[in-house]
Order: C-alpha cells, then structure tokens, then sequence
C-alpha cells in the first residue's frame, strides 16, 4: 500500500497490517494480474476476490486503483521489487544492478513480459527469468546425484509441478504442468465461506455472498478482509496446531447491532474444505507423470515449494497416492529465492560449479508445406535453448516460375495438417531475383532462447539477398489447459492422424516416382492415375497395392 500521509510505499507484513483498516488501499495477490488483459475470463473472476479496485485501461490492460492513482500490475510488482533491492543492498553494502527473477512454469509469454518489465521498473536488469520449479531444485542442493525429482510447487496463488533429471550438474525438464490460478488465495476463500456459514449459525443473519462472481455491495470491504485476514492466519496457524479459535468482533451490523464472530476451526475440517483444491494438483500431477512417460515409481523424491506444502494433507495426499519420498528439507517459502540466488551467483562467476537447466517447448513448432503438411521443426519437448535448421537437402524451394516471395505460416501443435494445430504467424521473405520453380534455395532457422521466445530467420542461399528475421511469443502464451487441450485433440485424431501421414508418405513416394515416369515414355500411367484416386478417397490399402504393381513395372 502506499501510505496516505507521504505517498511512500508500504511493503510486505507491514502492508499487510493495514488491510483490515485500509482494506481499498492494500495490493495484494496482484501477481494473478500481471500480463493478463482486463477482458480474460480469470482476470473478471479474481477481481471479485480482492478488495482493491481493479478497472480497465486501453488496450484491455488490467489497471490497479489506489485512491486517486491508477498503477498497472508490473508497476505494483516493481515496488516490491525495489524495496527488496533496497534491503539487500543495505545487507550486502553494496549496490546491486541485477537479478534473477523466477516466474510460474506455465506463464504465459505475456506474463513474462510483464515480470521482466517490473524487473526494470526497479532499477535492475534481468539477465534471466527461469521456471520456479527449476530454481528450487537448485536450492535443494540437488546435481551431484543422478536422479529424478518432482518439484510440487503450491503456492499463494499459482501451482506448478515438473519433472527432472538431474545428472551431472545438468537439470533436464521432462514435462512441466501447472494452474497459475490456483494456490492458497483459494483455500483462503474457501475458509472464507466457511466463517460465512458460522455467522449464520450463530447469529440467523447471512452474510452477504458473491452473486454471478459480483460482491454486493452491502458487505463492506473492510468486513471482507476481516473475513479474509482471519482464514489466512488459521490457516496458517493450522499447519501445526489441531485447532484454533477464531475471534473477529464488529464484523458486521444489522440495524443498530454490531455482531462479531467466534469459531473453532479444525484441522480436520480445514482439510476438508481444501480437498478440492488438493485433488486438482494431484490430477494435474497425474498428466505431467503422463507427459513425461513415467511412473510414480519412476520418480526419487518430491521437492516441497511454496507455503502452502506446509499442510499436512498435502504431505499425506502424496504419499497415498504416488508412494513418493517427501523433501522438505528447505523452508518451502524461500526455495525458490534461493534457487535464483544459485542461478545469479554463478551467472556471476562466485560460484564455479557448471550447471546446465534446460527447459522444454511444450508442443511442437513447424511449417506448413504446399501439400498443407505440418513440418515440425522443433519437436514438442525439445530442450531450450534450441536451434534447429532446414538446410542443405532440407532447404524450401519454390513452387511456381517466376515466384517472388516465399510465405512461412508458422503454426503450434501435434496434428499432422498444418490448419490443424494453433497458427502462430507468418514470416515473408521477398526473392531476389525470379527463377524457374525448384531453382532458388532457402534455408530455415527456428530458435528457441533462454527465455522461451522463438526466433524465426528465412534467407535466400542461392543468389545471397537479404535475410528476413522474426520474433514470435503467441505460442508461449497457451495455458496449460490450451496445451492439455491440444495434446487430448491429438490423442482423439490419433487413427485419422495416422492414416494422414501414411498419405504425406506415399505422395511424397508418387512425387519421386514421376521422376521416373517423365522420363520412361512406356510406364503405364493409369496406374498412377488409379494411384492417386485411391490416396485422396484415403483408400490406403489400395494405394499401397497399386504401389507396390507401380514400382514392379519401372523396375521390370
């Protein structure tokens, strides 16, 4: 919050003591804002969880409202930011001018964005922005021993799970998966409507509760964060205690009375109300082992990230259904801190141990080729950073006399037709000269950097004209619900899939073979004919049969 007598930002628990009495002006869980538009479905639900004014600015960019200012989410992120910067420097004794900022696995490259704008807000530059569940297998002190991990990280408002190998100082990302809309604002709200139920009982009067994700107005804001300040500190408070007693008084007034509220919540019933939220990682677990081609059995311990592993049903949970050895063995709440603070000391060469962190593409990235093919040049999975090439034998050509420009249309996905999978954008690349089809050559650069953007280069090899380069983040900015989604559409196309690539297969064998034919005036061209028909009725049986007779009578 920013103080009302001098303007200077309040940061942190000292922040957080005003929201009961100030509840309008303190910031909190802004990082499920940051990058998103005003107009994305999450952002309408999670504005009626806080009790700040959250509005829309131009371009449908989220806007945080603090009195008679209006800030954007990074703006709020660079604040913490800087005061953190602040108090480092006063540790340290020095000034610092970088850092390693760490951000959900699953953000999308927007929120990225966004996290490295904040960043620079704050007077730091960012040399790299890393997956949090990467940094806190760092913090672990993991690498020296061949293994794989999982990283369950749960905390105040995303979760994340991934996978790695570790081996000999290289941390390989096997699949990651995660909901940056689920933490522990959720098991808050949930502990919430708990209380609400307890006034009601107590009193006969209900509280007002949310319509249509719209909090009517009759329940102010300062009752709200009553509400909401005392679920957080049970919460808490439940991760060690069985029981705790909860007393919030004036809550709220009916006519001339002023009513407060009294309850015991218990551990158990705490559990209760958050096994939802629970169930949801586990399932999202249950995809990621899928995606990674493991078993539970295959993993060697689970690494515990984020407050609120500290719940004792999380550890429990785990270990019913996965088998999985737990390690929390670092305070859940500074691991990942600590991860980039491994990551920024040997970034700057106080730390001489070699460590190499790759992470993955989630789907596959490739071209659409004449025959309206997906040609996936980098693989789903594939570890970034990564550059791949079509060159050489690979090289693109052109498809007409005389053509003066070729048009890459990049698309996203496993679906073997282009038009099937997510479009991406498209990069021109204008020819030097004119030349017959198939004369000119044209090599192809697909990059995926450190922090997840690709990089697109098309150049003309055969008469040297100017390269054409392009920067892409769309196919960073699919959810992992839109990924989930993309892989379940792959998975149901399968046999028609199949089939498909089996067509790719054979036009391509029937383009060699015309080759062939042009040039042996005797080949019997009905066959060919009959050949073709059979591929586009998608007759593959046939087609293979009339293929097979084909490649007999050239070679006879």
């Amino acid at each position: 919050m920013f103080d009302p007598q001098t303007t200077q930002p309040i940061v942190g628990k000292s922040a957080l003591g005003f929201i009961t009495t100030h509840p309008s002006q303190v910031i909190y869980s802004v990082k499920r804002f940051m990058g998103c538009t005003f107009r994305d479905e999450r952002v309408r639900i999670d504005q009626t969880q806080v009790t700040y004014t959250i509005a829309e600015m131009q371009q449908s960019k989220v806007a945080v409202h603090v009195g008679e200012e209006i800030f954007t989410p990074p703006q709020i992120s660079a604040q913490i930011l800087r005061k953190v910067k602040e108090d480092a420097e006063a540790a340290l004794g020095k000034k610092i001018s970088q850092a390693v900022i760490t951000v959900p696995a699953y953000f999308s490259e927007s929120q990225r964005q966004a996290t490295k704008e904040a960043g620079e807000l704050a007077g730091l530059r960012i040399p790299r922005i890393i997956n949090e569940p990467t940094a806190a297998a760092l913090a672990f002190g993991l690498g020296t021993e061949p293994q794989t991990v999982a990283v369950y990280d749960l905390g105040g408002g995303t979760f994340d799970i991934s996978i790695l190998r570790i081996e000999k100082g290289l941390f390989r990302v096997k699949a990651t998966s995660g909901d940056t809309h689920l933490g522990g604002d959720d098991f808050d709200l949930a502990v919430v409507g708990w209380l609400k139920a307890a006034f009601q009982q107590q009193h006969g009067v209900d509280l007002p509760v949310e319509e249509d994700n719209s909090v009517r107005t009759d329940l102010s804001a300062c009752a709200r964060s009553q509400l909401r300040k005392a679920a957080e500190i049970a919460k808490i408070a439940l991760t060690q205690a069985t029981e705790y007693q909860i007393n919030i008084p004036n809550l709220f007034t009916v006519e001339t009375q002023c009513l407060g509220l009294e309850a015991t919540l218990t551990r158990t019933e705490l559990e209760k109300l958050v096994q939802p939220f629970i169930n949801r990682t586990l399932d999202i677990c249950d995809v990621t082992l899928k995606e990674a081609r493991l078993q539970a059995t295959d993993i060697d311990q689970v690494l515990l990230v984020g407050g609120q592993t500290r719940l004792p049903a999380i550890k429990e949970a785990l270990r019913d259904r996965y088998g999985w050895k737990i390690n929390d063995s670092v305070n859940p709440d500074e691991a990942v801190a600590r991860g980039a603070a491994v990551l920024g000391a040997r970034l700057c060469g106080y730390l001489r141990d070699e460590v190499k962190l790759w992470d993955i593409t989630p789907l596959s990235l490739g071209i659409e080729l004449a025959n309206s093919k997906m040609d996936a040049i980098i693989r789903a999975n594939e570890p970034i950073p990564v550059t791949k090439w079509r060159k050489g034998s690979q090289a693109f050509t052109t498809q007409r006399d005389g053509q003066e420009s070729i048009r890459f249309r990049i698309y996203q996905g496993e679906r073997p037709i282009a038009g099937d999978n997510e479009f991406i954008g498209e990069v021109v690349l204008n020819l030097a000269t004119t030349r017959p089809a198939g004369e000119v050559r044209v090599n192809c650069m697909f990059k995926v950097d450190h922090d997840g953007i690709l990089h697109v280069l098309a150049e003309d090899i055969t008469t040297d004209g100017q390269p054409v380069e392009k920067t892409f983040d769309r196919f960073y900015r699919l959810t992992q619900q839109e990924v989930d989604q993309k892989l379940e559409e792959a998975k149901v196309h399968e046999n028609e899939d199949a089939v498909t690539n089996q067509i790719f297969q054979l036009e391509e064998e029937i383009i060699r073979l015309q080759r062939v034919i042009n040039q042996d005036k005797t080949s019997d061209n009905l066959l060919l004919v009959n050949l073709q028909a059979a591929i586009n009725n998608r007759d593959i049986n046939q087609a293979e049969e009339l293929l097979a007779e084909l490649k007999s009578k050239i070679i006879n």
